[in-house]
């Protein structure tokens, strides 16, 4: 019985995703990559997971 649960919640949310993506799409709303919140970030999304450290530790 809980694995239904689980099944149904999953679906439902697949769901809710399609929806939300069609309803971006016709309101003219990017869709996708929701972007960056750094300055240097041109490279689309999978630039944002890559961050340099600017000031590395001295040890």
């Amino acid at each position: 019985m809980a694995d239904m649960i689980i099944l149904i919640l999953i679906i439902g949310y697949c769901a809710f995703l399609i929806y939300r993506n069609h309803k971006n799409k016709k309101n003219g709303k990017p869709t996708g990559c929701a972007g960056c919140a750094g300055a240097n970030c041109t490279g689309g999304c999978s630039a944002c997971l890559w961050h340099s450290d600017p000031a590395p530790d001295k040890n």
